[in-house]
């Protein structure tokens, strides 16, 4: 069996997932993993798929292909190993929400305090809106911290401080999730 990722992207409107979804049918390719957003208007996503034994990397190729033709959607594959294929993604232990006027430089000043302390972003969105008071900067983290949640909460207590944005750290209860 082959493992495939899959980056799809297009002008956002009802029906991409299921137009994906569908040439996935077509070839009984297994979708195991997925992430997809909205951003301004366009719709992006990746996939990993898992392709049957008697499905060939050119079987899905001619999909694909057929897919961008009838969809106008641009897809990009990549042949990923099985050990690459069976890692499964860390756990994220904290959530991170950032929130202040919006500067350049907020993504790199909070994703470095974290770096430096090995700590593995699980997830991020960001968001930049206008408000009454001028254009208003969102961030939100998933991370893996581990014993690092002390020392991580001190720097982005920094971060906050230099940038005059708001960074709060909340530790998550997998009884929540």
């Amino acid at each position: 069996m082959s493992n495939v990722l899959l980056s799809i992207s297009g002008h956002d409107r009802p029906g991409i997932v299921r137009d994906v979804a569908e040439s996935m049918l077509h070839l009984k390719a297994n979708i195991e993993d997925s992430s997809m957003t909205a951003l301004r208007g366009r719709f992006t996503m990746m996939l990993i798929v898992k392709l049957p034994e008697d499905r060939s990397i050119g079987e899905l190729k001619a999909a694909l292909a057929e897919l961008e033709q009838r969809t106008r959607l641009t897809v990009q594959s990549q042949v990923i190993s099985d050990e690459e294929a069976s890692c499964q993604a860390q756990e994220p232990d904290h959530v991170i929400t950032v929130h202040g006027a919006d500067t350049v430089g907020i993504v790199h000043a909070v994703t470095n305090a974290l770096a430096s302390l090995n700590v593995a972003i699980v997830d991020v969105s960001t968001q930049s809106r206008e408000s009454d008071e001028g254009d208003v900067y969102l961030m939100v983290l998933e991370v893996a911290a581990s014993d690092q949640s002390e020392a991580m909460q001190a720097a982005l207590k920094n971060v906050a401080g230099d940038l005059d944005i708001d960074i709060d750290v909340h530790q998550l209860d997998d009884a929540v999730l």
